[in-house]
């Protein structure tokens, strides 16, 4: 793959924090065959150091004084033969166009007793379940996947899934024995754990334990990879997701989980997902919890893109929508393990991408592998959810029972 080729350059500048040492970091990307020489030579002459390596992308993260400005340093960059791209590196919460609600919710009946008279919405499908399965184990939405009916095939065992996240909470006792690695962008030399929740209640959704206890996730055998590129507040630079990202193409991870965003997209951002979707990387992303037009990365066509299903069968309020949704899962009211060896209730397009992402990983676990072939894997067990448009519910809802035939 070119690196950090796009259809479009479109760079966005939004707020950025200075770092520890009161200097200010930007990401440069290099055109295709600059060597590493010219690399140096041309931060020497802005007057920049090296903070970090992205060579993967063909590019680098420089750092600047705080009282550079960077406008004058932009157009100085910018017209270096060869330059690609300048972009401040972007430190922001990343939670935020994706957050996190505490269920429980008002009733549907509460809600729709204040409405007009309308349609009554579709009915939830109800799986039986499995022989020894304790219905106490399994949230709504692994039972509205039909997650239980393809654990007799499979459940996951082997799956590489990196939960590109806050963490996960790797002594958590449903959690624990699926964590099998991971890694730190924030700093390489810290843990990987979770302090902040976000990460191990998107990991439980994915791959919690089938022990009778606490709660069960949608491909229970499925390895967890906690990557950490979110700190405890849910922020983090965008250079900490892009090497998230790589790390995860690097790894040889089958699936990762992104259930972050911002309203806008980068380039940087763009040439990561191509990165790791090329070296073999099904990568599931949350629509956005907006309610309007989807986020990024999941606007970008390599990601497969996840609206929130409610539990009374209509597309969640408050989530995004757009061509770009390749499927719907439940996000409200998602029952998930959390920091302590605790559970708790939440709601998001940030809960319906690990239902996705776990569904990706049973489907990686019967023979499909890469961003196409999974998609494709999922969409031949998807089954529409009556009164939702296309671009709310993409192909629908995977039942995992088709999906293992």
């Amino acid at each position: 793959m070119k690196k950090l080729i796009v259809l479009s350059i479109l760079a966005v500048l939004l707020p950025v924090c200075a770092s520890a040492s009161g200097a200010k970091r930007y990401l440069i990307a290099f055109r295709e065959g600059t060597t590493a020489a010219q690399r140096e030579a041309a931060l020497k002459s802005l007057g920049a150091s090296k903070s970090d390596d992205l060579s993967e992308i063909g590019a680098l993260v420089a750092e600047l004084p705080e009282a550079k400005m960077f406008s004058a340093f932009a157009e100085k960059a910018a017209a270096m033969p060869e330059v690609l791209e300048v972009q401040e590196d972007i430190y922001r919460n990343w939670l935020l166009e994706t957050p996190v609600f505490r269920a429980p919710f008002p009733s549907f009946e509460s809600v729709r007793a204040a409405l007009p008279a309308v349609a009554a919405p579709a009915a939830r499908p109800v799986f039986p379940l499995p022989a020894g399965v304790d219905a106490a184990e399994v949230p709504w939405g692994i039972a509205r996947v039909d997650a239980p009916s393809a654990w007799a095939v499979t459940k996951g065992e082997g799956v590489k899934v990196a939960v590109i996240d806050t963490g996960i909470d790797c002594n958590h006792p449903d959690l624990k024995p699926n964590c099998a690695g991971g890694y730190n962008a924030l700093d390489s030399k810290k843990p990987y754990l979770d302090d902040n929740a976000h990460g191990s209640h998107v990991a439980g959704t994915i791959a919690g334990v089938l022990d009778g206890k606490g709660v069960v996730g949608v491909a229970p055998k499925a390895r967890l990879y906690a990557v950490k590129v979110l700190d405890k507040d849910g922020a983090g630079g965008l250079s900490s997701i892009i090497k998230g990202l790589i790390w995860a193409g690097n790894n040889k991870m089958d699936v990762a989980n992104m259930s972050l965003g911002a309203p806008m997209g980068t380039v940087f951002m763009r040439a990561a997902l191509k990165y790791a979707t090329v070296r073999g990387v099904a990568v599931f992303a949350a629509a956005g919890n907006d309610g309007g037009s989807v986020n990024y990365p999941g606007a970008y066509p390599e990601a497969i893109t996840v609206s929130a299903l409610a539990p009374n069968e209509t597309i969640a309020k408050f989530s995004s929508r757009g061509n770009q949704v390749a499927f719907i899962a439940p996000g409200v009211d998602v029952k998930s393990s959390v920091p302590g060896g605790g559970y708790d209730s939440y709601a998001g397009t940030s809960m319906a991408t690990p239902h996705m992402a776990g569904l990706g990983a049973l489907a990686v676990a019967r023979g499909a592998h890469g961003e196409a072939a999974v998609r494709a894997a999922l969409r031949r067990a998807a089954v529409k959810v009556p009164g939702l448009s296309a671009s709310e519910q993409g192909a629908g809802v995977v039942d995992a029972a088709k999906l293992v035939r």
